[in-house]
């Protein structure tokens, strides 16, 4: 009798990735890429010592529950996705990542960040130079940073998912933040956002103390 070889099944192709998880994976990494290159150039490690500036570490992030209307949300797929497109916190620091969502669940606002001992002398600087290397499609602006712990403000867009993506972060020597709307999101102006950015600093940098 002749035997019948049976033909191996072929394995059903791996599913494409969601246009969701795909924007997910595309937050995280400009995210990452944004407040990587950041924490880069500000040497974002402790620094202790007579180096240390005076109000250096005086503040932290605290995202509060809900913000102009919108619901924290601090896990979930995005969270993780911008966690992972963090990495470990630097040496010193803490990362911050959440988003706020409105009431249907539908994220409008992503938070990427880090609070710390940070030494660099000139934020302000930092930033520009961090976005443009980022590759900053537009111009960057500066904008009124706010909150007693000064430092500076800068806006841009990036880039992303074959469109742009628009941007606000502040640095100063305690806190370090990239502020933008899911990369799926209609973009907002950039003055908005840098509204919607200085207000939610006012709400989320408090004293270290508290």
């Amino acid at each position: 009798m002749n035997e019948i070889t049976q033909q191996p099944v072929p394995a059903p192709a791996p599913a494409a990735p969601s246009k969701n998880r795909r924007a997910l994976k595309t937050a995280g990494t400009v995210l990452a890429l944004a407040a990587g290159l950041v924490l880069g150039r500000m040497g974002m490690n402790a620094v202790l010592g007579d180096n240390a500036p005076d109000d250096a570490g005086r503040y932290r992030l605290a995202p509060p529950a809900s913000f102009q209307g919108l619901a924290l949300q601090d896990s979930g797929p995005r969270v993780e996705a911008i966690k992972q497109g963090q990495g470990p916190a630097k040496a010193g620091a803490t990362n911050v990542a959440v988003v706020y969502a409105d009431q249907s669940g539908t994220a409008q606002l992503v938070v990427s960040g880090a609070f710390g001992r940070f030494g660099d002398q000139d934020p302000g600087a930092v930033l520009t130079r961090s976005l443009q290397g980022a590759g900053a499609a537009s111009e960057i602006t500066t904008h009124e940073a706010g909150t007693p712990a000064g430092g500076a403000m800068r806006c841009g867009t990036i880039q992303a998912g074959g469109g742009t993506l628009p941007l606000c972060m502040w640095a100063d020597h305690s806190t370090l933040v990239t502020v933008t709307v899911p990369v799926e999101n209609k973009p907002v102006a950039i003055d908005a956002l840098a509204s919607q950015a200085r207000a939610l600093r006012e709400a989320m940098e408090v004293p270290a103390a508290s």
